[in-house]
């Protein structure tokens, strides 16, 4: 275990830093410290020691050293406006604006300004004034000038950001008055009023006084609040009294003080969503080094009874940003939160944590991130003319033949055989017989005894028993026919192929391409389309929404106006019938009367109008809730889409390609094998061989590494 040293060491910021990013352990970091003990330059030597052992590269060594200057630069600035915000020379909403304008300089990839420049070329500042503050801070033009060029934010190791920070003086010494363990790292000591020392956390998390030799007791609690002020210390500053009491007590010669402390910030966590039931969407299989092909079938899907709990969800803890004593913030990490998706056959609980199967079903976990529970669609015969296209949102049991130009949809699919038929599967595709001139899509596996002049799509393996005939198959995982021939076909498998023969005498040649996902450009091909066809409805949908609420926004326009002819025409005619009361001659009556009747049926026509409007209102908000429900379900769909884009091309990265071919028989002469970096044509009939791609040892013109197919023995 590293000793501590004995005596108050130097310890480089560099140091500090490696142990904050984790690229040491605090006890690498003591042993280095003692290792170079009396070293002229310490920081060199410890950078060189690290290299030395091994510890941290070059490369980290100097990021670690520019960012430790960087840091250090930064606090310096932070400090020049706390101290010139404590002289009165520039408030607060000035620091502000000036280090936004230094920060928007360092994201825009220009040479950052000092702060103080900046202010004394707005004329905000006299350079009087920022001499004066950087003479206090002991920064003289030289250094400033050099300081000038290091500010830009230089990407760190792992981890160091805000919030994660070991950051202090690059030149001075950490010490820990009570040479603990757990103590905190301090920066050098600092003299102010009346011969107390200060001394500042290594974190910045906090502030100590000591007592000095010639401390003054007449040193005032003014004085000691003046001298952090000006350092720019703000955050959590202790009391008057317990300032006062300091001063006033014997102790604190020895003993540090407190009169800072920083509020810490608090590490957010992550949603959590715990599955029950196997969600591995696919177990891709693949050839080892040998040739040995493993399917890693998933076996039979559980059966759950309703109310079975099918995932569990731990919401997320939002994280707390904390400050330092300088007042700089520290953020925390932003952490993500986890919807839980479901869909037919599943419910979300009260609380609104957990996924239950809402019938009796098998549990699926889609490419979306959707959870579904199946029930099971049984035909008792052929899907012909009889039951035309089957569409079922779960597991689908043909006990006969899919026919010609007859669909079959749903998520794991079970046939007798396939002639001519289609079928889209969302998991697996299981034949009992053969695949004859089938047109097939499935998002799992494919099982069969045999497939004829057939179009093959699927994201997992391929496997046949007997013969792959005339046929086009793209398989994002392996394509094997243990017992049979691949004969004709053009066959694009990403975990590697394995037949027992490939090619005969009557029969053309095949095209074999391993190592390459045939499968993630055509899907990413097919979402792109899904997704642009939902766009376009979408818009569509928008539009007519638009004008739906237009058309309702004129109408509400014109039901004042009705109302206003209303009202006054209601007026009107209680005029008119108080006129009628009184006696006058019948000419007059007739035209009061006359007059009455057209005020009647004006306010009868507008009424009229008026509950026409409503009418159609109500016709226009059934109508845009209508459009809004539609654009919901389609952003729902959108939301899948995308997702089911993401989740596809992360699983293909994450199942990497096999450029293996294994023939446990013959191999004939004219069969074409592509790999990600080569190819070569058969030119001879062979046997028992495996075929994959390796490097040359030779390198291209650019000087990159060459890749060539080579033959092997297959000892099976």
């Amino acid at each position: 275990m590293a000793k501590r040293p004995e005596k108050q060491s130097d310890i480089p910021l560099i140091g500090m830093l490696a142990v904050k990013n984790r690229l040491i352990t605090k006890s690498e970091l003591l042993a280095g410290v003692n290792h170079c003990q009396g070293a002229k330059d310490i920081d060199h030597a410890l950078e060189a020691y690290f290299i030395a052992e091994a510890l941290i590269s070059k490369k980290n060594i100097h990021r670690l050293a520019v960012a430790a200057k960087a840091i250090t630069i930064r606090q310096k600035e932070l400090r020049f406006g706390a101290i010139a915000i404590a002289k009165g020379y520039i408030n607060k909403s000035v620091l502000e604006l000036a280090l936004e304008d230094q920060k928007a300089d360092l994201k825009q990839g220009r040479k950052p300004r000092l702060i103080g420049d900046m202010m004394v070329e707005a004329g905000l500042l006299t350079a009087k004034q920022r001499d004066f503050i950087l003479k206090m801070q002991k920064r003289g033009c030289t250094q400033v000038a050099d300081e000038g060029r290091i500010l830009p934010d230089i990407p760190l190791p792992a981890e160091t950001k805000e919030g994660n920070r070991g950051a202090g003086k690059a030149p001075c010494s950490v010490v820990s008055p009570s040479n603990t363990q757990d103590g905190p790292s301090l920066l050098q000591q600092t003299c102010i009023s009346g011969g107390v020392m200060l001394q500042v956390a290594a974190d910045f998390m906090s502030a100590f006084l000591i007592k000095g030799s010639d401390f003054d007791d007449s040193v005032s609690v003014s004085d000691i609040k003046t001298d952090l002020l000006d350092r720019g210390i703000v955050t959590g500053v202790a009391d008057d009294q317990m300032i006062q009491g300091f001063i006033q007590s014997s102790g604190f010669k020895t003993k540090s003080f407190k009169v800072a402390k920083g509020i810490y910030p608090h590490e957010g966590q992550d949603a959590k969503v715990v599955y029950f039931f196997s969600t591995d969407y696919l177990k891709a299989g693949g050839m080892d080094e040998n040739g040995t092909i493993d399917f890693r079938q998933r076996g039979e899907i559980p059966l759950v009874e309703k109310g079975t709990v099918l995932a569990e969800k731990t919401p997320r803890v939002k994280p707390r940003s904390g400050l330092n004593i300088y007042g700089e913030k520290i953020s925390m990490p932003p952490v993500t939160d986890r919807a839980l998706r479901y869909g037919k056959g599943a419910v979300l609980s009260e609380d609104k944590c957990k996924i239950l199967a809402a019938v009796r079903g098998y549990p699926k976990f889609s490419l979306g991130g959707v959870i579904f529970v199946h029930e099971e669609y049984v035909t008792g015969s052929d899907v012909d003319f009889q039951t035309g296209h089957v569409e079922f949102d779960g597991r689908v049991n043909v006990q006969g033949c899919i026919k010609s130009g007859f669909k079959v949809r749903g998520s794991d699919i079970k046939a007798i055989e396939i002639d001519g038929g289609m079928v889209e599967a969302d998991g697996d595709l299981r034949v009992a017989g053969g695949i004859n001139e089938g047109k097939i899509y499935a998002r799992g596996n494919v099982y069969a005894k045999f497939i004829l002049s057939s179009e093959i799509l699927c994201m997992g393996d391929v496997y046949v028993e007997k013969e792959i005939v005339d046929c086009t198959i793209h398989a994002g995982g392996a394509c094997s026919i243990f017992q049979g021939k691949l004969i004709a076909s053009n066959v694009s498998a990403k975990r590697g192929l394995m037949a027992r023969n490939i090619g005969t005498e009557m029969g053309g040649p095949s095209v074999i391409t391993v190592g390459e996902d045939g499968f993630l450009a055509k899907e990413l091909a097919l979402n792109s389309e899904k997704i642009a066809a939902v766009k376009e409805e979408r818009a569509t949908l928008e539009g007519k929404k638009s004008n739906a609420i237009s058309q309702k926004n004129e109408l509400n326009e014109q039901i004042p106006g009705l109302a206003h002819i209303q009202d006054r025409s209601q007026l009107a005619q209680a005029e008119i019938r108080k006129q009628l009361k009184s006696s006058m001659g019948k000419s007059e009556k007739e035209q009061l009367t006359h007059k009455l009747s057209e005020l009647e049926r004006a306010a009868a026509q507008a009424e009229k109008n008026i509950d026409q409007c409503f009418s159609k209102i109500d016709t226009f908000d059934t109508l845009i809730n209508t459009i809004d429900q539609k654009l919901e379900r389609l952003d729902d769909t959108l939301e899948t889409l995308n997702q089911e884009r993401i989740n596809v091309t992360q699983w293909s990265h994450d199942t990497p390609g096999s450029p293996r071919v294994v023939v446990e028989g013959g191999l004939l002469s004219g069969s074409k094998i592509i790999g990600p970096n080569s190819k070569m044509t058969v030119n001879t009939t062979l046997t028992h061989v495996q075929i994959f791609e390796t490097l040359s040892g030779n390198t291209d013109a650019q000087g990159g590494p060459v890749y060539q197919m080579k033959i092997g023995n297959y000892r099976g």
